[in-house]
């Protein structure tokens, strides 16, 4: 079987990976380099417990998040390389008594789900971190949650997918062209490309190729220069995310979101924002020399939820809109699509997270 895989970020790659595995045929076209689009440019959080999910999509990110370590996993074993995986656990921080209540109830409805999670008030919090913020009240430590150096893993899934497989490297997708309402093959800026089966995956810009309800929401990231240890596990609010890496004197913030398309740049606004919900989170970050600024655009959709499974074309498949858990649900995501394709073994979140749910 020969496959196209439209889009060379993390949810294209960890597709690509899983397929090649399964002994399929794979050419990935990507617009610029494979592995550098929004998965670049994410904080990489797992986090279902700290974003507050609930319903079928929790139990679907929860599913990621438990697949994580194998993948993470399988991916080094096959590379030799690290992936900054690392089981940090998150703390979700509170600055108002509205919020603490929600985190509150938060953590009793994941401990009567048999999810670890636990409140701590500032007293407790002011014994480990002697920085903290005057106007945080208390925060939820979920133990299970924990991140990945997107960076890292995009990387090293770039250089297994390049060994493994075709790679069109930037080359623009023009048009998906179909006969008789089945692919039949991607017409590029370099020319066109057939094949049996056509994934789309293509992040922000997936709306642009085919007429389906993703479109890109901005975010503004930065990183500062910290200690070696010195923060050791992410700091999770609504003012700013604080991810220090494992290996690195590194701590990324985020991120900031706009509805403003295309528009490059990171703004005065944007980085004051982030650098005032860094210094309300510890005061001491105030003095950090910083590292970088970057932004990245998340693929969105109405109900903020991915589109999965079968496009109304036959063998074009979907696998994008994954908005701000793009990282986390890799795994499950490459899963289920390989499984679809390969074993005809269709998951239960592709007839959840269908494109049918906007037509109806």
């Amino acid at each position: 079987m020969e496959v196209i895989i439209i889009g060379g970020g993390l949810i294209g790659l960890s597709i690509a990976f899983e397929l090649i595995e399964r002994g399929v045929n794979i050419t990935v076209v990507e617009k610029d380099k494979i592995g550098k689009g929004a998965s670049w440019v994410a904080g990489g959080m797992l986090a279902p417990q700290s974003e507050g999910l609930d319903g079928e999509f929790l139990n679907f990110c929860l599913e990621s998040r438990n697949l994580y370590e194998d993948f993470v996993k399988r991916i080094e074993e096959k590379t030799g390389k690290d992936t900054g995986y690392w089981k940090c656990g998150i703390l979700k921080l509170a600055f108002s008594e509205e919020e603490a209540e929600k985190i509150r109830q938060d953590v009793e409805r994941f401990k009567k789900l048999g999810l670890p999670a636990q409140w701590l008030d500032r007293k407790e919090l002011e014994k480990e971190y002697k920085n903290l913020g005057d106007e945080v009240i208390g925060g939820a430590l979920y133990k299970e949650d924990s991140q990945v150096d997107n960076r890292k893993l995009c990387s090293t899934l770039a250089d297994y997918v390049k060994q493994n497989a075709k790679v069109l490297e930037n080359t623009k997708v023009l048009k998906i062209d179909e006969k008789n309402e089945k692919f039949n093959k991607i017409i590029t800026d370099k020319g066109e490309l057939k094949a049996d089966l056509c994934i789309l995956s293509a992040g922000a810009w997936s709306g642009e190729i085919l007429d389906i309800p993703v479109f890109p929401l901005k975010g503004e990231m930065l990183a500062l220069d910290i200690e070696e240890d010195e923060i050791d596990r992410v700091l999770y609010s609504s003012r700013a995310y604080l991810i220090p890496r494992s290996d690195f004197h590194r701590l990324v913030v985020g991120a900031t979101q706009e509805n403003v398309g295309f528009k490059d740049g990171n703004t005065a606004y944007g980085t004051l924002k982030l650098l005032k919900g860094s210094i309300d989170t510890l005061k001491n970050l105030a003095y950090k020399n910083i590292q970088e600024l970057w932004f990245g655009y998340r693929p969105a959709t109405p109900d903020e939820l991915p589109i999965l499974g079968d496009s109304g074309i036959e063998n074009l498949i979907l696998a994008t809109g994954h908005h701000r858990n793009g990282i986390l649900l890799a795994p499950i995501t490459a899963k289920i699509i390989s499984d679809y394709i390969v074993y005809n073994k269709k998951s239960k979140y592709l007839e959840l997270f269908s494109l049918e749910r906007f037509k109806t």
